[in-house]
């Protein structure tokens, strides 16, 4: 039974071309399909009018679904079977066009990323750590519509399409099911687990030319929200990439301040309440910048503290208030010896 065709190569009888080759797929008897190749050639009179074909079938089923299982490879995850972003991408660029060709916001981007996910690795395994992404997964997938899109980015990430929405203010209803959804543990094997997620929404707009955009900007929602405290989400706005930007050249000029010398350490005294004598000093570390002047450490340190660069900092300031106490302890004994002379 002859099911489908797919031309690879025009037959013209009529023309200079005589050659022809064509795939498809038949039915069995046994209600399944092969794949068929058949390659031929039209053999002509000597008028140059063909009169019968000469040719060959060939089975190309393994071929085919190797063909589509590298497709599917190509565009899915392979552990949890959900799109990748190459996927997610072609399907966020068509909702984007539809949106700019009927002018209005009918889609919205949700970027989910799970809290603690690291602690449920490191305590229980990679494999509990991958079975719990797997049943997340189909938790989430049960969430959403059928013209919906759930991705998986890697990691602990997934990102969610949103399309036709009624209203923008439906995107965090679709948040705030997903976090209720989430208070109910996994089970995975004798483990219950119990994850929670932080989400950040870009809703669409016209905007936008890119779908990377999008996702940048949902991205940076969604670690707004994971920095006022987690398990929430956050909608973004312009502000929002306007600090991302300002903190990443932030970090960038941490990152040489040490050696620029810009950092100092200032001391303030420690009295003691009974006696009211100095008991000792408290080192206090400052960044002078060359261009924003000097910076509040609340800007700084959590900085810091987040990219690693707390450690060599930490090293520095210890380093160089042993050197200032060094020299401030010889020049007490030599004030002292001159004192006495």
């Amino acid at each position: 039974m002859l099911r489908s065709l797919n031309w690879t190569y025009p037959i013209i009888f009529a023309g200079l071309t005589s050659h022809f080759q064509i795939e498809y797929r038949i039915l069995t008897k046994r209600d399944d399909y092969r794949w068929v190749l058949t390659r031929g050639l039209a053999i002509r009179d000597s008028d140059g009018v063909p009169y019968r074909m000469a040719g060959s079938l060939s089975d190309v089923t393994e071929r085919k679904r190797a063909e589509q299982q590298m497709l599917h490879d190509a565009f899915h995850d392979a552990l949890t079977g959900l799109p990748n972003r190459a996927l997610f991408l072609d399907r966020l660029q068509r909702a984007m066009e539809r949106s700019k060709r009927y002018e209005k916001e009918d889609f919205a981007v949700l970027f989910l990323d799970l809290d603690r996910f690291k602690v449920v690795n490191d305590s229980l395994g990679h494999q509990i750590g991958d079975q719990l992404l797997i049943a997340l997964s189909e938790r989430l997938s049960n969430l959403l519509r059928s013209s919906d899109t759930l991705a998986r980015l890697g990691g602990d990430e997934f990102v969610m399409l949103i399309e036709w929405l009624g209203d923008p203010i439906d995107s965090a209803l679709v948040s705030e099911r997903i976090q209720e959804d989430l208070k109910q543990s996994f089970e995975l094997g004798n483990q219950s687990v119990f994850i929670s997620a932080s989400i950040g929404i870009v809703s669409g707009s016209t905007d936008y030319e890119r779908p990377e955009d999008i996702l940048r900007d949902a991205d940076i929602a969604m670690y707004r929200a994971k920095s006022t405290g987690k398990a929430r989400y956050a909608m973004f706005d312009k502000d929002l990439r306007e600090r991302a930007i300002t903190r990443l050249e932030l970090e960038g000029d941490l990152r040489v301040a040490l050696g620029r010398n810009e950092l100092k350490v200032f001391y303030q005294p420690v009295l003691s309440l009974t006696t009211g004598m100095i008991t000792g000093f408290e080192a206090l570390l400052r960044w002078f910048h060359p261009v924003r002047g000097l910076i509040s450490p609340d800007d700084f340190i959590p900085l810091a503290e987040e990219t690693g660069l707390i450690l060599p900092i930490g090293r520095w300031v210890l380093k160089e208030a042993c050197c200032q106490l060094s020299a401030c302890s010889r020049n007490f004994l030599m004030n002292l010896l001159d004192h006495e002379r």
